[in-house]
């Protein structure tokens, strides 16, 4: 009897998971969109907007206690930096967008970064145990949102840069 149970509780998992494998598939599917006979096309992956200074600022992360976290000065020291480099970033890209619109503004000086991608991932926070500290997890995976968006800004502003001075390959 207990055999048989088994094998039936175990062929049930089977179609639970079989189905369950069926209804992710289908969830990243776009309905109505497939040709007959073709199965259907995956979603395009939307363009999120790049990270702001403003976004920064408000940005709050997870206390913790009595488990390691990261200094909440350090951290918070960083991310006045970034905030610096983010406004400068934006800046520049609204002066060199403006340029675009008329070519006879003022030329767009280039500044020097106060803090660079790099810098962001080198850096290291001391660890906190019995104070209050920053959940780790959640500052790191900011953090490389902020890695990845200081690398587009300055991305996009060299690309607008060379539009305007016309050295861009279409």
């Amino acid at each position: 009897m207990s055999e048989n149970l088994i094998f039936w509780l175990t062929v049930a998992a089977g179609i639970m998971l079989v189905l369950l494998l069926a209804l992710t598939i289908k969830s990243k599917m776009v309905p109505g969109t497939e040709a007959p006979g073709t199965k259907a096309v995956r979603r395009p992956k939307i363009k999120k907007p790049l990270l702001t200074a403003d976004e920064v600022v408000s940005q709050r992360f997870m206390p913790t206690k009595f488990r390691e976290g990261y200094a909440q000065d350090q951290v918070d020291e960083l991310l006045e930096r970034i905030v610096l480099e983010l406004r400068r970033l934006q800046e520049e890209n609204e002066r060199l967008q403006l340029r675009m619109a008329n070519p006879r503004s003022e030329p767009v000086s280039v500044t020097d970064p106060i803090l660079s991608p790099e810098q962001v991932v080198l850096h290291k926070f001391k660890p906190t145990k019995l104070r209050e500290g920053y959940a780790q997890d959640e500052v790191d995976d900011f953090l490389d949102k902020v890695v990845l968006d200081l690398r587009l800004w300055a991305s996009e502003n060299d690309r607008l840069r060379e539009q305007i001075t016309g050295n861009v390959s279409l």
